[in-house]
């Protein structure tokens, strides 16, 4: 998987992944959460916990899920595999 960075439809860079240096976690705020969902180590946004509820997630606040860009969803302490949400983003 590659990942492009791009502005104004013009073409950056591109970013390869797994790369030692960028290996950190991203902060739990990085997204201006205030929803007590996380996502992928993230507490969410308002607006991104209402695009995934209404496409499944479930709404129960101090959880937390792994969500994979299929739309797959783990409940991050139990393990348990949720419903899907559908394919998130095109490949």
């Amino acid at each position: 998987m590659v990942v492009l960075l791009v502005t104004f439809m013009q073409l950056l860079f591109f970013l390869q992944p797994f790369i030692e240096e960028l290996n950190y976690p991203m902060p739990e705020k990085c997204a201006g959460g205030n929803t007590g969902i996380f996502v992928n180590g993230r507490e969410l946004h308002q607006k991104d916990f209402d695009l995934l509820a209404s496409r499944g997630l479930p709404t129960d606040r101090d959880r937390s899920y792994i969500v994979e860009i299929s739309g797959r969803v783990l409940d991050e302490d139990t393990g348990e595999e949720m419903d899907s949400l559908g394919k998130l983003a095109p490949t």
